[in-house]
């Protein structure tokens, strides 16, 4: 086996040498811009370690040696019957060439976190069902147990693995506190393989339809349902069984899941419940089992939506089915809050009372006030807490909440710790119009809530806090009735009374020593500042920022007073300001407004009390403008490719929750930075959350996530935390992204717009302050750039639908465009095409700011015929007066129907015409498109002539 293994090792080596080979004997051509020309990309010192210099030589195999895709898909084929492996980290061989997915054993201590977020999720679906069968309603619970958990002995890897996983340690918790509608499937799927069953196929994702069967049959019964069984489902009722995990091991696409739609989920003329399901791939199998047994179904795809909130109850079904699969466990996300606030008025069976706040007591450094508006907290950060008074925990009968309620506005999100400590803490971001959390309470007879109200330092109010409790069918106990009233008048009237012994003689009280008066400094304060992190950006509002101010306090209590100078010459700009008039347990935290824009500053610190004695910030930092820069690989590219450019001193990075020095790396980025602190002569931050090969949906998700994924560990949820840690608010977002989506090719234009809208009004705009003076948070758009391996309908569905998103969404616009600028490799773009990115965008930026009057290139304005051979096409200009080149443009195509008609010649006519000759005579039917599809021509693209030479934007006219 070894030696075949080295001839095959000896045979690869040789083909990738044969390129290298040719291209040095000048056999090959060579490819000097290592762009998309044809050619062998050209190895030069510099692009040893880029990793787009390796996929553009990908992409010439891809290209140029018609069997390049074969050959891969034999290597991956070679592995898995040769050598019992596979290269694709998403598959797992096991014994026989069994497949499962690629799992990893957690760490030992990543253990503890995994259990902790079984128990979490194990309480949320507590939650959920209480909510959902307060309404009047049926909850159930599918969880379907993967492959691993049913053929453990094909997997070849220890039992453990499956114990650690979140599967697992939800099982565990739902043991000790088990959930009412779980509908347990493990043993019936197991029942279901030792009668000789086939549960998975051998190379299967899914399950196989007798196990889906099985389930169906136990789902039935737990809803009380097992007299409308049906029969086994014919073959034309279910889809085929799957080979996926194959597929997948061998480099090529899974199949498209069908749609949970038609036949499929169409109801049957029974007396069964109206229900509403919730499930993911899973369904595809059961569906036909279950649908006879309902009278009417609402389907919610999981694929689609990973956030399960108000729209589970949307239809005021009488039965929720929630269905999940072990490998989409984690992305299961329960917006107990938007469920609870959908149907807090249907509720029935619930009792709310307070929580007293007046019994508060700080577990870290933070002062409380009680006051009209509720409990008022200093905190100086992430380590402040807070405890409240103990309240009743959960019982099997009675499932609680406690509801936290806090002030508008609260900015950063809220951390709660239920004691006995088994879920760990519980986090909670409030977006716009919401201000409330809820934590579902541990099983236990007194529970305390340790709450940390934000990780930066700052002033906040809870409102309320109160204890909800989930009775059902169980009596609602009374609330106590008063004491009565005591009797008036002589009680003793009538009765003997005793003569009193006399009292004890009074005791001599002598006088007490007064105790030593202390020195006067031996009572004074003392004060220590918590400094503002190093190259910080505060967001301005209107050319000014409100500061938290915080820091420790010993001693007499006095005010504390801050102000706030310039770095570079300790001019003031902000003069001293009371920021906490009463410091309590130790700390201080006050706010000081009226921060004017600028930087960089120092922030100093003082007692009113000995106002000599100053303590001085050493870290320097601003107010300005802060970008979010979001995305996939092209965005990334701003920030990692070229090094044409050093960085201003007024501009900083932000990624990972902290702020950077930026070094000279990142051509678009520093170019865009720049350009607005020269223009602007304020700091600005930029925003660094765009991940490589994100999609917008999850069909676009290749596994790095995708923007529409809310749960708490997705791409996006990161995002919207680095916002939070850099103070929650930015005056624009912008957004470079479409690639991963186009790929796939199965996002139409519409659904992607749909998508998009959903990202920016539902989530950023709910989630992200909006920084700006403008009505909504503006959202720049870079549509899709060229694509050398891509295929043209879908790349046109996608940048055709981000532009109609220009138009659908409110302060949505156009950033800048990348369809004149030249690749490198296969999608990524030259680094000197990053810069002429980020210019224009800064443009867009400063045209939102009234400091230019355009932004976008000219437009095609019209298309007229002229005579049986040529076309002119009419420019609208928008900042510039003539176009170029003269000659030789290039990017136009003509057609009749789907028929490219030959073009002789494209040359400027005037500063506001561009003439198409044709090769022959022009027919009735012909259209125009300019910049169509996956890789137009563009070595001749029209541009204006404006400094930043704009150029003319991609026309259609169909």
């Amino acid at each position: 086996m070894a030696s075949v293994k080295k001839i095959f090792v000896i045979i690869f080596v040789a083909m990738l040498s044969l390129p290298a080979a040719g291209w040095i004997t000048g056999t090959l051509q060579n490819n000097s811009d290592n762009t998309v020309n044809p050619g062998f990309p050209r190895p030069e010192t510099g692009l040893w370690f880029d990793r787009d210099y390796y996929r553009a030589i990908e992409g010439w195999f891809r290209e140029t040696l018609p069997m390049a895709e074969t050959l891969k898909v034999a290597n991956h084929w070679l592995d898995y019957y040769l050598f019992s492996a596979s290269s694709i980290k998403a598959v797992h061989v096991g014994r026989r060439g069994w497949l499962f997915w690629g799992t990893k054993q957690a760490e030992p201590e990543n253990t503890e976190a995994v259990r902790q977020a079984g128990h979490r999720l194990c309480l949320a679906l507590h939650a959920t069902e209480s909510i959902v069968n307060a309404t009047g309603s049926r909850f159930l619970v599918a969880l379907i147990p993967g492959k691993a958990a049913i053929y453990p002995e094909y997997t070849g890897v220890s039992a453990r693995a499956d114990r650690t996983s979140l599967y697992g340690s939800l099982m565990e918790a739902n043991r000790r506190f088990p959930i009412n509608g779980l509908v347990k499937l493990e043993p019936v799927l197991k029942k279901a393989k030792l009668s000789g069953q086939a549960v998975y196929g051998k190379r299967s994702r899914l399950w196989c339809r007798p196990a889906a069967a099985a389930a169906a049959g136990q789902i039935l019964t737990a809803a009380r349902l097992a007299g409308h069984g049906s029969d086994p489902p014919t073959d034309d009722a279910c889809p085929p069984g799957d080979d996926d995990l194959y597929r997948l091991l061998l480099g090529r696409k899974k199949q498209a899941s069908m749609a949970h739609t038609g036949y499929r989920a169409g109801p049957f003329a029974v007396d069964g419940p109206e229900t509403t399901i919730y499930g993911d791939d899973y369904l595809n199998a059961l569906l036909p089992v279950l649908t006879r047994a309902f009278s009417a179904v609402t389907i919610i795809d999981a694929t689609q939506v990973s956030t399960l909130g108000q729209d589970l109850l949307a239809h005021q079904s009488e039965m929720i089915l929630l269905e999940c699969g072990q490998e989409t466990l984690e992305r299961l996300h329960l917006d107990l809050e938007a469920l609870y606030t959908a149907e807090q008025d249907r509720l029935k069976g619930v009792v709310t009372r307070p929580i007293a706040l007046q019994a508060a007591d700080p577990v870290g450094p933070c002062a409380l006030d009680i006051t009209d508006n509720g409990l008022v907290i200093r905190s100086s950060g992430n380590t402040a807490a807070f405890s409240l008074p103990a309240i009743t925990g959960s019982t099997s009968r009675i499932f609680r909440m406690a509801k936290l309620t806090f002030a508008a506005g609260h900015h950063g999100p809220v951390s709660v710790k239920a004691l006995p400590d088994r879920s760990g803490p519980i986090q909670k971001q409030f977006g716009k119009g919401t201000g409330f959390m809820l934590v579902p309470l541990p099983f236990d007879q007194s529970v305390d809530l340790i709450v940390t109200p934000s990780q930066k330092p700052g002033v906040f109010t809870m409102e309320k806090a109160e204890l909800i409790s989930f009775y059902g069918d169980q009596p609602i106990p009374s609330p106590s009735l008063p004491e009565p009233a005591k009797a008036t008048g002589d009680i003793y009237k009538g009765l003997p009374i005793a003569d009193l012994e006399p009292p004890p003689p009074l005791p001599v009280v002598r006088p007490a020593s007064a105790p030593p008066v202390a020195h006067p400094t031996q009572t004074l304060p003392e004060l220590d500042i918590t400094d503002i992190e190093d190259g910080c950006v505060f967001q301005r509002k209107h050319n000014a920022a409100s500061i938290v101010v915080s820091g420790s306090y010993t001693g007499v209590t006095g005010p504390v007073e801050a102000r706030v100078l310039a770095a570079d010459d300790e001019s003031v700009r902000v003069p001293w300001t009371v920021v906490d008039d009463a410091p309590q347990n130790s700390v201080f935290t006050g706010i000081l407004a009226h921060v004017p824009q600028g930087g960089w500053y120092r922030l100093e610190v003082r007692s009113a009390l000995t106002p000599w004695v100053v303590k001085k910030g050493r870290h320097r930092w601003g107010v300005g403008m802060l970008v979010a820069c979001i995305g996939q690989s092209n965005m990334h590219e701003w920030f990692a490719t070229g090094t044409d450019h050093q960085p201003s001193p007024r501009v900083m990075i932000h990624r990972d929750g902290r702020w950077h020095q930026p070094t000279s790396t990142g051509n678009g980025a520093l170019a865009l930075g720049n350009r607005l602190a020269a223009r602007l002569k304020i700091p600005i931050g930029l925003l660094n959350y765009s991940v490589n090969g994100s999609g917008l949906t999850a069909k676009a998700d290749w596994g790095t996530g995708f923007w529409l994924d809310t749960a708490p560990d997705g791409i996006y949820r990161r995002f919207v935390d680095g916002v939070n840690r850099a103070g929650g608010s930015v005056e624009a977002v912008v957004w470079m992204q479409g690639e991963a989506d186009a790929a796939r090719g199965t996002v139409s234009r519409e659904a992607y717009r749909k998508a998009l809208e959903r990202l920016v009004d539902d989530h950023i705009r709910i989630d992200i302050r909006n920084g700006s003076s403008r009505p909504q948070l503006p959202f720049l758009m870079i549509p899709l750039v060229k694509r050398p391996t891509g295929k043209d309908r879908p790349c046109q569905w996608i940048r055709q639908a981000q532009m109609d998103a220009l138009d659908t969404i409110e302060e949505c616009h156009l950033a800048a465009l990348s369809m004149d600028l030249e690749n490198r490799g296969r999608q990524h773009l030259q680094p000197e095409a990053y810069t002429t990115l980020g210019l224009r965008t800064a443009q867009t930026v400063l045209y939102l700011q009234g400091k230019t009057d355009y932004h976008r290139g000219p437009a095609i304005a019209s298309v007229a015929r002229v005579s049986n051979q040529a076309i002119d096409i009419i420019i609208r200009h928008r900042g510039g007066t003539d176009i170029t080149p003269a000659e030789g443009i290039t990017g136009f195509e003509v057609l009749s129907g789907e028929t490219s008609l030959p073009i002789t010649a494209i040359t400027r006519r005037d500063a506001t015409t561009i003439r198409i000759e044709m090769a022959s005579g022009l027919p009735e039917d012909f259209r125009v498109r300019y910049l169509y599809g996956a890789h137009p021509n563009t070595t001749g693209a029209v541009r204006d002539n404006t400094a930043l030479a704009l150029p003319l934007e991609p026309y259609s006219d169909q």
